[in-house]
């Protein structure tokens, strides 16, 4: 047995390995050699376990030793992975019923160290990814926790019995990993970081009774002994216990009350970057709770906060002194470019916008890395390239910490620990290896160092003479004059900033406040001295300013993002509109971080994954954030639209078509909102001839108006019409409701979200007028009642607003009957014998009653010869031919109308070319009067022209 084992050893299977190694592998043979049960059980090895076991001996001297004091662990290497699991589970049910605590300590260090051999041999012989190694590892630590809790309880309880609240429940103990425990993903030889809380004051009811401060004292203490006390085993796991409440002067258990008062009087910044690894590990159920009414909001803020970049470069200063101190440049963790690097990358970015993005609140880091792609902060490419180093890091740290089963993150420089560094990396020599560790470094060094020093130079504002900001009875122009400003600026833009110096929301900024201020203003007025109108540029920029007034988070984004100021200035010097949108709703700003702001052009897809992103975290029993995220997702969305439009890089109609998309969107995710909130209350609504035999109700909306004909503005009301399938002699839903109530609370509760304040407004203006009946019809109606009432009881005026409209959301399959049912009534219901006069009749009383111009003015939209004559004019045409002609009703937007029109020889080519190209155009000076905000009318006399063109045309039509 001995001598076949010496063959095996001493042949082909050194041949892979560096010769450095051999001498290694070869002590290990001679231990086995001494050691009968270690030589049976190595003999039993298949020929690709030999082949494994040199290169894990090779790399691995805790694996070698293991292998000599445990041989029965080379049992458990042989198992699947189900039976490694149930092999697992048995341990934590063995530690937890332990008959004595030290039992209880024998057992979890047998587990550990059979477990962390199985997962150093995965590892270097690559049967698992980097991944796998760290959850494997984040995964036995976590059992070990429970396990050993268990056992410390049991032991506890025959003394003091269980701990009990006021109400006499028993009160649970919470155990929260911190750190790489905390987010899945701990080092293969990692200290674990805890913090121990209970829920509440209270005694215990056991022989001796103590308080429940004791009794938790006393249960942390027994954990820590059960992980951390070393034996002639060894270890579990050490356990630091340090980013506790007040840390080493602190209480060891603290309850959640007292965590609650820590974090809201004490916190600190660096806290915060702590606590987004928190994971409750034991006493989940009690923890949520607890994190949901203050340990989140502790860490993240519902705005956008670059704030925390000033604390981020304090900490990083404090670890370079350290690094420099205790000489640790080559260490993996800390050193430039190491893992810690980028940790604060992905923690800076959780804490900037985990407030307002809840997928980023999350603990793991490799989680949330791919979910930074789109947050105008890092590109794939850079996500790509950061994830590459970070598990190249995290691999090189467990092959180091491998070797020995040391918490060691330096790179090696004895000859033998480079070589097995080199083996656990799978490449042939140390300057490959160096090479790759390094690649990875510089990647994150590179990074690291843009995304916390790119804000504008510090020095800036002493080249622009700012003394003037703080200094009252400073010259404002004489400062400018001295720094250089274009002299022909001066007279307007001094009293702009003088104004602003002794404005409010300068006067009550704090020092951190104006020190950002200053370094905002001294780039605003490099770039506006650049500008052919640098007094209006800066007056918008001004307004911005004071709009943000001292909410500091929106001021250190445009210090720590120069090139998102450099953006909103470009922005002001655009438009107003632009400048007015951003200061009313300043989380815009975090728009023009985006480097691809003014190149890509917005589309239904980018909107369609935003508003996930937006809403896919949010809880569906809380209405009014839902409401708040779609209004933030509309505010941005319609933003980055006008952005193209201004930029002329949208024409008319598309921006029509993504405002109309963006309604489309909210539109549906308030039904399905309202949907989930009433079926909640009043259950499913359900139809059939029997109940048996009956069928979910389907639901859906249709857009009329300017939604119906994709001709939305910026400012549109939604004209809505809802409806249901719901037929059958029975109609209720699951709870026994009538589903006329259902429909009534359902069409009412789409209302109220769609048109409901929120912190950044209401959504939109809501007009149900168009419905069967109007105001006396009901709120939601069947479609086949819909059919019967547009054949039999609509007016013409209806009619020609059906023709407008068109399914917006809901079920698919209703949408689609909505359409049929449209295409049939346009086709057989009108009223042809008296719609040439109904037409005109309807159209005269409009420029009547809705004409706002005066005496040499012309009301673009409501006067003759102008918008509406053009539609009007149309759905005539359309209407009179739609029997002989069916093709005419497919679409409901008057250009694409008007192209059907020519195409069937209904009108001339040139005259349906000429009235589209004309109602564009007035469409376009209509959106432009908007974007500026002023009326619809104009002066009559620059358009008389078209007018008469437009009425001549009617007057051939209608006489």
């Amino acid at each position: 047995m001995i001598q076949s084992w010496r063959v095996n050893s001493s042949a082909h299977w050194l041949e892979p390995l560096p010769k450095s190694l051999h001498e290694s592998v070869q002590r290990f043979r001679e231990r086995v050699r001494q050691h009968e049960g270690a030589a049976a059980t190595l003999e039993s090895l298949g020929e690709e376990r030999w082949r494994e076991l040199a290169v894990v001996v090779a790399a691995s001297e805790f694996a070698a030793g293991s292998l000599i004091q445990d041989p029965g662990a080379l049992a458990w290497l042989e198992r699947p992975e189900a039976d490694v699991r149930a092999a697992n589970a048995e341990y934590a049910r063995r530690v937890a019923a332990a008959a004595t605590l030290a039992e209880a300590q024998h057992l979890l260090r047998q587990w550990r160290r059979r477990e962390m051999l199985r997962i150093a041999w995965r590892d270097i012989t690559a049967c698992a990814s980097v991944e796998e190694t760290l959850r494997a590892v984040s995964e036995l630590a976590d059992a070990c926790i429970r396990a050993a809790v268990q056992a410390a309880r049991t032991h506890l309880h025959a003394i003091f019995g269980a701990p009990r609240g006021a109400a006499g429940a028993e009160v649970d103990f919470i155990v929260l990993g911190m750190g790489k425990l905390g987010g899945l993903e701990l080092n293969f030889s990692s200290d674990i970081d805890l913090i121990f809380l209970f829920a509440e004051s209270g005694d215990t009811d056991g022989p001796h009774i103590v308080a429940n401060e004791e009794y938790f004292n006393r249960l942390g203490r027994e954990l820590i002994g059960l992980l951390d006390a070393r034996t002639e085993e060894g270890f579990v796991f050490r356990v630091d216990m340090r980013l506790r409440p007040f840390g080493e002067s602190g209480p060891l258990v603290v309850s959640l009350a007292a965590l609650d008062d820590y974090l809201q009087q004490h916190g600190r910044d660096w806290e915060r970057y702590a606590w987004i690894k928190a994971r409750a590990i034991v006493g989940a159920e009690a923890y949520a709770a607890a994190h949901a009414e203050f340990v989140r909001p502790f860490v993240y803020r519902r705005y956008l906060d670059f704030g925390v970049f000033e604390s981020l470069r304090e900490m990083k200063a404090l670890i370079a002194r350290e690094v420099a101190r205790r000489e640790l440049e080559q260490d993996l963790k800390l050193g430039r470019g190491g893992i810690r690097e980028i940790e604060f990358i992905v923690q800076s970015m959780q804490l900037v916008r985990g407030g307002s993005d809840r997928r980023l609140q999350r603990a793991s880091l490799l989680e949330v890395l791919p979910l930074l792609v789109g947050s105008k902060l890092m590109s794939a490419e850079e996500v790509a390239q950061l994830s590459e180093a970070y598990l190249m890091l995290r691999k090189a740290e467990n092959a180091l910490q491998m070797m020995r089963d040391q918490q060691v993150h330096r790179l090696p420089v004895d000859p033998l620990d480079r070589a097995r560094l080199c083996v656990a990396l799978g490449v042939a020599e140390w300057p490959e290896a160096l090479a790759r560790v390094e690649r990875a470094r510089a990647v994150v060094a590179d990074r690291f160092e843009s995304w916390l020093f790119a804000a504008a130079d510090p020095r800036a504002d002493l080249e622009l003479g700012l003394g003037w900001l703080d200094s009252p009875g400073d010259d404002v122009a004489e400062d400018l004059a001295e720094a250089g400003f274009p002299q022909a600026g001066i007279a307007a833009v001094a009293p702009l900033l003088d104004a602003y110096r002794q404005a409010a929301p300068y006067r009550r900024l704090d020092d951190t406040g104006r020190r950002r201020v200053r370094v905002i203003l001294a780039r605003l007025l490099r770039a506006a001295a650049l500008k052919p109108s640098p007094a209006t540029v800066i007056d918008r920029v001004l307004r911005v300013l004071d709009a943000i007034g001292a909410r500091s988070s929106y001021l250190a984004l445009l210090k720590e993002e120069p090139a998102a100021l450099d953006r909103l200035i470009d922005v002001c010097a655009i438009s107003g509109f632009l400048a007015r949108q951003i200061a009313d709703f300043p989380l815009l700003l975090d728009e023009l971080i985006d480097p691809n702001a003014f190149d890509e052009l917005p589309s239904r897809a980018r909107f369609t994954r935003e508003l996930a992103a937006r809403t896919e975290r949010l809880r569906p029993d809380d209405p009014e954030r839902e409401v708040e995220a779609l209004r933030v997702f509309q505010k941005v969305a319609m933003f980055s639209v006008a952005l193209a439009d201004l930029t002329q890089r949208l024409p008319l109609m598309r921006v029509s078509d993504r405002l109309t998309d963006i309604a489309e969107l909210i539109v549906q995710c308030c039904m399905d909102l309202a949907w989930t909130q009433v079926t909640t209350m009043h259950g499913v609504p359900r139809c059939g001839d029997t109940e048996d035999a009956a069928r979910v109700v389907k639901v859906a909306a249709a857009g009329y108006g300017k939604l119906g004909g994709l001709e939305l503005g910026y400012g549109s009301d939604l004209d809505l019409v809802f409806l249901h399938d719901s037929a059958g002699e029975f109609q209720q839903t699951t709870r026994g409701v009538d589903n006329g109530v259902f429909f009534l609370r359902l069409g009412q509760r789409i209302v109220h979200l769609l048109t409901m304040h929120s912190a950044g407004g209401r959504l939109y203006e809501v007009d149900m007028r168009l419905r069967p009946n109007g105001k006396g019809g009901f709120l939601m109606t069947g479609i086949e009642a819909f059919e019967t009432y547009q054949h039999q009881n609509a007016w013409t005026w209806e009619h020609q607003a059906l023709l407008r409209a068109r399914a917006v959301a809901g079920d698919a399959t209703l949408c689609a009957l909505f359409e049929a049912a449209r295409r049939r009534v346009l086709c057989t219901a009108v009223h042809r014998d008296t719609l040439r006069a109904d037409v005109a009749e309807m159209r005269q009383r409009m420029r009547r009653e809705l004409s706002e111009s005066r005496a040499g003015q012309f009301d673009i939209k409501q006067d003759a010869g102008g918008i509406a004559d053009i539609e009007f004019l149309v759905q005539y045409w359309i209407l009179e031919n739609a029997g002989a002609h069916p093709q005419l009703v497919t679409y409901s937007d008057n250009v694409r109308q008007l192209d059907g029109l020519a195409a069937a020889g209904l009108v001339e080519s040139e005259t349906a070319r000429w009235l589209k190209e004309t109602y564009i155009g007035y469409r376009t000076l209509l959106h432009h009067l908007s974007l500026e905000e002023r009326q619809r009318v104009v002066e009559a006399q620059e358009h008389a022209q078209r007018r008469a063109r437009v009425q001549e045309i009617w007057r051939e039509t209608f006489g």
